[in-house]
């Protein structure tokens, strides 16, 4: 991959959703820079939410996700 195919990601998050997630319903999670500074979230149904990266219970639910992540 090089850094212009980076570019073209196939989701970026645009618009951040406020409220708070049910952290027990996120089965992965991607940072992102561009074009905002946020965390999408990866749900198990599949469905995509952008956060923004500095609220609190994103940052629980990321550390939740990689402890999940770490037991397996």
């Amino acid at each position: 991959g090089s850094a212009s195919s980076q570019s073209m990601r196939k989701f970026s998050c645009v618009t951040l959703s406020t409220k708070q997630l049910n952290i027990r319903s996120l089965v992965s999670y991607e940072k992102q820079q561009v074009p905002t500074n946020a965390i999408m979230f990866i749900t198990a149904g599949g469905i995509r939410i952008c956060v923004s990266a500095d609220q609190r219970w994103v940052q629980n639910a990321i550390k939740r996700i990689d402890d999940r992540r770490a037991a397996k």
